[in-house]
Parts: structure tokens; C-alpha cells; sequence
């Protein structure tokens, strides 16, 4: 498994995971003795109303795998699909690795269904959209 440390969030990204469509960015963080792997994905501003509309079967469709909307100002709407594993007793190598592991399948299966709903950004689709209009003056 690749990752690399942010210098900001101190957390550890996970650069494989964006080679899942609609994945923009996924990471593993350790908070207050907490394991939090979570991914973004962003969302189409016109889906967003769907989407906050489905949260609750998403959310109640797992019961480890939680997601939320995160919205900014001046950027696209994400949602955020993560999942926590409590480690204050500790924890071994092979839970660990159980737990990356569920939580690559889990949560990328959240972004995948709702990349098949149209519900998230693709750059690359709006590119050939927007290139693939012909503009004729008259």
C-alpha cells in the first residue's frame, strides 16, 4: 500500500485509492486514539439535493461505514464516506490490515454506486462535455 504523510493534516494519504472513479482524495488519520480512514469525493452541485436526500439509507446500510456532506464556500460540495476503529486497548497487525481492507471495499463501494447515479464530479467527463460543444455564429 502506497501513502505519503501531509505536512498539514499529519495524516497519511492514500494515493491508490484516486484510481477509484469519483475518489478525490482518501486518507488514514489517527484522532484521540481513533483510527479514521475516510474518502472525498465531489459532488455535482445539482446532485447535491439527492444526495443529502440518500444519506440516511447510506448510513443505515452499514454499520461502520458513515457518510456526510462537506461543504465549503468557494469549493464543490464532497462527500465524505468514512470509517473508525477504536484502538485505546491497542491492536495487532492483522486488525489492522482487516480493517484497511474492509474499509477500501466498504467505502469505496459508497463512491462507486453513487459515481453510477451521476451524483458525483468528473473532471474528465466535463472536459469532453465543454469541448464537445460546437458554437456557430449567425
Amino acid at each position: 500500500m502506497n501513502f505519503f504523510e501531509c505536512d498539514t493534516c499529519q495524516a497519511l494519504h492514500l494515493p491508490h485509492m484516486q484510481n477509484f472513479d469519483g475518489v478525490y482524495d482518501a486518507k488514514i488519520d489517527l484522532v484521540d486514539n481513533t483510527i479514521l480512514f475516510s474518502a472525498m469525493a465531489e459532488v455535482r452541485p445539482s446532485a447535491l439535493l439527492p444526495l443529502a436526500a440518500d444519506l440516511s439509507a447510506i448510513n443505515a446500510s452499514s454499520l461502520t461505514v458513515k457518510a456526510f456532506l462537506d461543504m465549503q464556500d468557494d469549493n464543490l460540495p464532497k462527500l465524505v464516506v468514512c470509517q473508525s476503529l477504536s484502538v485505546m486497548q491497542g491492536v495487532t497487525y492483522e486488525q489492522f490490515e482487516w480493517f484497511v481492507r474492509q474499509s477500501e471495499e466498504q467505502i469505496s463501494m459508497v463512491i462507486l454506486e453513487a459515481g453510477a447515479h451521476q451524483l458525483l464530479f468528473n473532471a474528465e467527463e466535463d472536459v469532453q462535455k465543454t469541448s464537445a460543444v460546437d458554437h456557430f455564429l449567425h
